[in-house]
């Protein structure tokens, strides 16, 4: 079994609000004297363990160079997984290991506050950390939120890129559908008049014609709305907490090409309709 692992003390999980999914976190009582026992994210337990269910399980553990055995630990619980490289990247199997059984030479501190003020609250930390020991370096803080900001970076300027081109592709591609529909109209106004002379009604006029446009963009859409579906496999990649079914930018899109193709119909064709049957009679 491959997995990652961290040394962590007992609220490290309530600061990152980590759900316990299933059994206990760490305590007081788990000491150095005290049987070793470990906690596992929801990947490890799906994926080593049938149905998920290990707690209660023993593992054993391998580390050095000559991946020496340790002592079996007891799986005590198991916990919501986290992303720790990247967004973009799934979790990965991972187990945490209770500090006072297995200290680290050094460690990174996590802590959750209400305060906006940084600055003092590093002052604050400093002051705390010395009090122990006055030779210690503490590093400087780094909100969750700067990290996050810049593992999203590049995604964001991706997805950036991608919505540029996306919303230049509909404008092109609604000034398609307006110009070879008006065109596709206008080369009917002597059908128009030819109609119109024989006593057919305006609004019969309008809605014939709109209902043939729109009957031809359909099937366009319709085909894009297939493709697009069928593209989203290779689009999830790029996303992170956007499903890549976001049926609102559908419902956009549809909604653009629509109206582009209503305008295209309807006002040639109002154009055509207000001609003199005779003119149009005469239209080449």
């Amino acid at each position: 079994m491959e997995a990652s692992h961290l040394t962590i003390t007992p609220d490290y999980f309530r600061a990152m609000r980590t759900p316990l999914l299933r059994g206990r976190v760490f305590n007081s009582r788990d000491t150095k004297d005290s049987p070793p026992v470990v906690i596992v994210n929801e990947v490890l337990a799906q994926r080593y363990f049938p149905g998920g269910n290990a707690v209660g399980q023993q593992i054993i553990l391998t580390h050095g160079e000559k991946n020496e055995p340790s002592p079996p630990k007891e799986i005590i619980g198991i916990v919501g997984s986290s992303r720790h490289e990247s967004l973009a990247i799934q979790p990965l199997p991972e187990f945490y290991i209770p500090a006072s059984q297995d200290p680290e030479r050094r460690m990174d501190i996590v802590i959750r506050t209400a305060a906006a003020d940084s600055a003092g609250l590093q002052a604050s930390l400093r002051n705390i950390v010395h009090e122990f020991d006055k030779d210690l370096f503490v590093p400087s803080l780094e909100p969750l939120e700067k990290r996050i900001g810049v593992t999203l970076a590049q995604p964001r300027f991706n997805m950036m890129l991608l919505g540029a081109f996306a919303t230049v592709a509909m404008i092109l591609a609604a000034i398609g559908i307006y110009g070879v529909i008006a065109y596709s109209v206008a080369q009917r106004t002597k059908e128009i008049g030819i109609r119109m002379a024989l006593g057919a009604q305006r609004h019969d006029m309008l809605q014939m014609i709109l209902r043939q446009s729109f009957s031809i963009v359909a099937v366009g859409l319709v085909i894009g709305l297939f493709a697009a579906l069928a593209l989203t496999r290779l689009m999830a990649s790029l996303l992170y907490g956007v499903s890549a079914h976001d049926f609102s930018i559908y419902a956009l899109v549809l909604f653009v090409l629509s109206a582009a193709a209503l305008f295209a119909s309807y006002l040639p064709a109002r154009r055509a309709m207000n001609v003199d049957p005779t003119v149009a009679l005469r239209y080449e």
